[in-house]
């Protein structure tokens, strides 16, 4: 099964989840772990782009929906400052923003 990226902490589906706050080089680790067998669920390019510097792995920007299976892990990255609503951030923005990982796991 494929792990997800989000870029928030989220519940798509129904269910039981545990989120476990993750270090960057957690959140590499697992990225590395799935190898090729991983998604993005990315919304906005500079967001993308952003996390493939990160995490040192190709991450697409993608604007479809998720839907988080049984027993599937997503590394979920959440902005934890405010910004002004509507606010689209640069990457250069998003180098200087606060943030944090998430392993969201649906465990039913």
């Amino acid at each position: 099964m494929e792990i997800a990226f989000l870029n928030s902490l989220i519940l798509t589906n129904p269910g039981f989840y545990k989120a476990e706050k993750i270090s960057l080089e957690e959140a590499r680790k697992w990225a590395v772990h799935y190898g090729d067998s991983y998604k993005s669920f990315i919304g906005h390019r500079s967001t993308a782009s952003f996390l493939q510097d990160l995490l040192e792995v190709k991450i697409e920007q993608n604007r479809k929906c998720f839907r988080q299976m049984k027993y599937q892990k997503a590394i979920c990255f959440t902005i934890t400052e405010r910004f002004p609503e509507k606010k689209l951030l640069t990457k250069k923005e998003l180098e200087n923003a606060k943030y944090q990982f998430y392993l969201l796991t649906r465990l039913d």
